[in-house]
């Protein structure tokens, strides 16, 4: 899980430190909303959501109790059952994190607050990865606690939503090729970059439906589709993301 964790920082560091722009005309939610009923109209089961923000905090080597503070008020705020938490602490040489994890019918949560020091450098960051299991009606009110949490520390996160769904069985390269299509059709996205073997298809598009994009040199991001077949459970799932996917796939 820290290596996870650390990891996810890594990438949104490197992704989201070579801009984050806004379009004038929409709201992330509207972004969101789209997003969802173009996964929904693939035909997809709904597996989950995955609501993925962060940010850096200071550019402190914080200590424990401050730690603490940041991961109790997150707590109160996100509306979690403080007993019913997994709380963990780590200490490796420059690195402390406080970690919780917390599980219930709809929702799986996951809030961490790292600090890490390297030679003069030291940064503490915060993040909060949620897993909506039963139900994508409530990405909405989820995101928004969450940008509230963030809010009291008057920090702004990096957001990332993704839609997780599957089909039963192994789909051929033409369906999941097609599926890919209708999701970038749907938003009016055109291919940037990506990936095609035949296991899994990856795209990286622009939407000029959404607001946010992420820039990556002169080239503009903000959609996210994937789709790999599973042998495990013998469905093809589908990733349907904006701006990324924050997740494995």
């Amino acid at each position: 899980m820290v290596k996870r964790i650390i990891l996810g920082i890594i990438i949104f560091t490197v992704l989201f430190s070579l801009s984050v722009q806004r379009q004038a005309f929409l709201s992330f939610d509207d972004n969101i909303e789209l997003v969802k009923m173009t996964f929904l109209n693939t035909g997809a089961k709904y597996e989950y959501a995955n609501i993925n923000a962060w940010t850096k905090i200071n550019n402190d080597f914080t200590p424990f109790y401050k730690i603490n503070e940041y991961i109790e008020i997150a707590i109160k705020n996100m509306n979690i059952n403080r007993q019913k938490t997994k709380i963990s602490r780590l200490e490796e040489n420059n690195f402390r994190q406080v970690e919780v994890e917390y599980t219930e019918n709809t929702r799986h949560i996951n809030i961490a607050v790292q600090s890490l020091k390297n030679g003069s450098k030291s940064e503490t960051y915060m993040l909060i990865d949620e897993y909506l299991i039963n139900g994508y009606d409530n990405a909405l009110k989820e995101k928004a606690l969450i940008n509230n949490t963030f809010k009291i520390f008057k920090l702004k996160p990096k957001v990332t939503v993704c839609f997780v769904g599957t089909f039963k069985g192994k789909l051929n390269k033409e369906k999941n090729s097609s599926i890919v299509k209708l999701v970038l059709d749907k938003l009016h996205a055109q291919k940037v970059e990506g990936m095609e073997d035949e296991n899994i298809i990856s795209v990286s598009a622009y939407s000029s439906k959404l607001k946010e994009y992420i820039k990556l040199g002169s080239e503009k991001i903000n959609l996210n589709v994937a789709i790999r077949y599973s042998s495990f459970d013998d469905k093809t799932y589908l990733w349907v993301a904006t701006p990324i996917i924050a997740i494995e796939y």
